[in-house]
């Protein structure tokens, strides 16, 4: 079973790699790490986050039954409509925050097999998406929080 990654582990601070294979240790890797994903109750994974630094995340539905993989993901628009929620992150328990995210983007990416896929996203699953990205940049939702709402005392203890 894959561990998740805590802050501050360095791993989460790095730019991720990009996938170029896409073979069965790929698909068991997405397959592992939707375990863990469920096993925390998350809704999104991203590769450093279960300690490889791969572009890849995950996207869950929130009932734990089915998720969706993205290889090497690329954002190429934002709206410039915006929606403030609060966000947790797996990596980071405890800590809570209200991040601004666009509430449209468009999405590039590939599937587990390398083909490419555009898509066009809203709603709840384009905010875990830019979240999970970030990841894949060493970029926190803490780092873009404009206000920490829980667990301002743990963060600062890790900081030390």
């Amino acid at each position: 079973m894959l561990k998740i990654a805590k802050y501050p582990d360095p791993i989460l601070r790095k730019t991720a790699n990009k996938i170029s294979d896409f073979d069965d240790e790929l698909k068991k890797l997405s397959e592992e790490m939707a375990k863990a994903m469920f096993e925390d109750d998350g809704i999104g994974l991203a590769g450093p986050q279960v300690s490889q630094s791969k572009r890849i995340i995950l996207v869950g539905d929130g009932k734990g039954d089915h998720y969706d993989v993205y290889i090497n993901p690329e954002i190429t628009f934002f709206s410039k409509d915006k929606h403030s929620n609060e966000e947790g992150c797996l990596s980071l328990p405890g800590i809570f925050g209200i991040v601004s995210r666009s509430k449209k983007i468009h999405l590039k990416y590939q599937d587990l097999d390398g083909n490419v896929i555009k898509e066009k996203v809203k709603g709840l699953k384009a905010i875990v998406i830019q979240h999970e990205t970030d990841h894949l940049d060493g970029v926190l939702f803490t780092d873009r929080a404009e206000k920490i709402t829980k667990g301002q005392d743990i963060l600062d203890s890790l900081k030390k």
